[in-house]
Parts: structure tokens; C-alpha cells; sequence
């Protein structure tokens, strides 16, 4: 696939997700954190491993690490009430159910594995979830639950333990993938792609 049609492919992929926030927001919760860190995943996308895939040697342990930790981070959330308190204390909506609030994390787990495995492969396109996995899943969280704690008025706001972690895992993990891009093959007749692009 060529640079152009999968800059395309992903930018149709993120307005689809962007899409699919919206609908499962409840109020501007989603609104005002998911979907513009999507908009800045793309960007980062669009700069860096759209053009040239990342070295998944770099890249892929810490981006396991962080992976690794958001099921710790999930935990926490999910025994303290999270999905009923977000929602409500943060942004005066709805409280999310807690089945609903599991899907989205599950779901978001799975793609977050296969932006692994784009990691390690060299497919564009779902590099895409890869960055959204370091802007939202680690940046986003390294930021926002600082934020939570203090609109609710909560210093131990659910979620704000593990958080912790992603000051050191999300810098990190934001600098290998817009810094590690593999070297350019060379271009002699008998040079070969080292990985598929899609």
C-alpha cells in the first residue's frame, strides 16, 4: 500500500472510531478525552510511522510494558467504581454501566494487541492504535487522573495509583515511536522489503 492510500486508509479508520466515541460517550466524557487524543494520534501517525514503521526491537518492549500495565490500571478502576464516578463526578453525566464499561476496555485491550503485533510487523494502518495507545492509554492517563482527582475533589479518585506508572512508561513510549523508524532499504535491484505495508 502506498504512503497515500494508507494515510487515507487510517484517517478513514480514526473518523470511524471518532464516530463510534461520540456515539458511546456518555456526555462530553469521551468527547473531551478520547476522541481528541485520536485526532492527535493521527498526527503523530501521519508524521512518523505512516511514512516509515517503527523499530519494533525499540519500540515493542516498553509498548508491552505499558500494555502490561493498563490491565493493572483497569483493575483498580474497575474495583473502585470508576465507570459509575467518571462519568458523573467529572463531567455531571450519566453514570456508565459496568458491562458497558467493560466492553470499551476490552475492546480497546484487543485492538491495543494488534497495534502490537502492527508494531511488530511494519502494517501502517494499525499503527494508528499504537499511537492511540501512547497518547490515551498511557499520556492520557498519566494526565487525566491527576485532573479527576482534583475536579471531584478526590485525592484518591479511582484509577489515580497506577496512573502513576504511565509518567514513566508514556514519555518513553511517546519518544521510541516517533523517533524509531527503520532505516530506509537500499534502493539496489536486488534490495527487499523487510516487512508488508497495510
Amino acid at each position: 500500500m502506498t504512503h497515500h492510500r494508507s494515510a487515507v486508509a487510517a484517517g478513514v479508520l480514526a473518523a470511524a472510531l471518532i464516530v463510534l466515541f461520540a456515539y458511546l460517550s456518555p456526555g462530553l466524557a469521551l468527547w473531551l478525552t478520547f476522541i481528541p487524543a485520536m485526532v492527535i494520534a493521527y498526527g503523530c501517525h501521519l508524521a512518523t510511522t505512516d511514512r516509515r514503521p517503527p523499530d519494533a526491537s525499540r519500540v515493542l518492549p516498553i509498548y508491552l510494558i505499558g500494555l502490561a500495565w493498563q490491565f493493572l490500571h483497569f483493575g483498580e478502576e474497575f474495583m473502585n467504581g470508576f465507570n459509575r464516578r467518571w462519568p458523573t463526578e467529572v463531567f455531571g453525566a450519566q453514570a456508565m454501566s459496568l458491562p458497558l464499561f467493560v466492553w470499551i476496555n476490552m475492546f480497546s485491550y484487543a485492538a491495543f494487541a494488534m497495534g502490537a503485533l502492527a508494531i511488530y510487523r511494519g502494517w501502517r494502518v494499525p499503527l494508528l492504535i499504537a499511537w492511540f495507545f501512547a497518547i490515551m492509554g498511557a499520556m492520557g492517563n498519566a494526565i487525566g487522573h491527576p485532573i479527576y482527582d482534583l475536579v471531584s475533589g478526590d485525592l484518591a479518585f479511582p484509577g489515580i495509583v497506577t496512573s502513576l506508572g504511565y509518567w514513566v512508561i508514556g514519555p518513553i513510549l511517546v519518544h521510541r515511536l516517533w523517533t524509531a523508524s527503520r532505516p530506509q532499504a537500499s534502493a539496489t535491484p536486488d534490495a527487499r522489503p523487510a516487512t508488508a505495508s497495510i
